[in-house]
């Protein structure tokens, strides 16, 4: 129990119903994608909550990833019921869920703030902005001009990954919202497109010249905007700008450009 009271403790299976209450009644979620984050993201997931007279008044959870080969966790789903909020019920649980990702072993703490406003509220929790995405957009005959000349697979340096069964769930969670996944051979993008534009917020692939077909051959826009790593060489003259905050949990030194990717609430 928590000096103001509350009792923090990890999640329990037996905890779903009312966590997805708590989910819906604080984001503004399709109910369709806040079902599959509990029925299909639990085994690489660890959730938190704050309890008070037995009644579940916040949340948080913790997936698990690695950074660099270290063990991180993107944190995702943190929200407190209107009527708690303002009390620092949130602060007090996500860090009772970090000593707990610290006790596990994780190195690094990612999220990505559901509004600008929130950045100030994290870095009082001791995160920094140092995660960025950059974006950059092609003509059909650009991007393949551009992937000819490129001859290196997708670096996995500074970037948040996450396990297959991760991957698998986004994929199902983004369709909820009109997201496509293109899959081909070692490629992989999740794309969101309209007559003029695809613009493709999160790729990977091991054969660039692949990759640009696959892409091409999947989008009947004039326009492909590729939202990616920072220091891509691909997405060289794109602006970067802040796309989350990360936080170490032990001595191991903060990687300045982090790239999560996929994100959630």
């Amino acid at each position: 129990m928590s000096a103001a009271g509350e009792v923090l403790r990890p999640a329990q299976k037996q905890d779903i119903p009312e966590l997805l209450d708590l989910w819906l009644a604080v984001f503004d979620e399709k109910r369709e994608a806040a079902e599959l984050f509990f029925n299909r993201n639990l085994s690489y997931t660890h959730g938190y909550i704050a309890q008070l007279e037995g009644r579940i008044i916040a949340a948080v959870y913790l997936i698990d990833g690695s950074v660099n080969g270290r063990k991180a966790h993107y944190l995702c789903g943190a929200g407190t019921l209107p009527e708690f909020r303002g009390r620092g019920v949130m602060s007090r649980l996500i860090g009772f869920a970090l000593a707990d990702a610290k006790n596990r072993g994780d190195a690094y703490s990612l999220l990505y703030p559901a509004n600008d406003g929130l950045y100030d509220f994290y870095a009082r929790l001791g995160y920094h902005s140092v995660c960025t995405q950059t974006a950059r957009a092609f003509t059909r005959q650009s991007l393949r001009e551009a992937f000819e000349e490129e001859n290196q697979p997708c670096s996995k340096a500074n970037i948040l990954l996450q396990n297959n069964s991760f991957m698998d769930f986004a994929i199902h969670y983004y369709a909820c919202y009109g997201v496509r996944a293109v899959r081909y051979q070692n490629c992989f993008a999740l794309t969101e497109e309209n007559k003029e534009e695809a613009v493709v917020f999160y790729f990977d692939y091991d054969d660039p010249k692949a990759f640009a077909e696959m892409l091409l051959q999947n989008s009947r826009a004039e326009r492909i905007t590729l939202c990616g790593k920072s220091d891509s060489p691909l997405l060289k003259g794109g602006e970067p700008e802040r796309c989350g905050m990360a936080k170490q949990l032990g001595s191991l030194p903060l990687p300045q450009d982090i790239y999560i990717g996929i994100t959630l609430n």
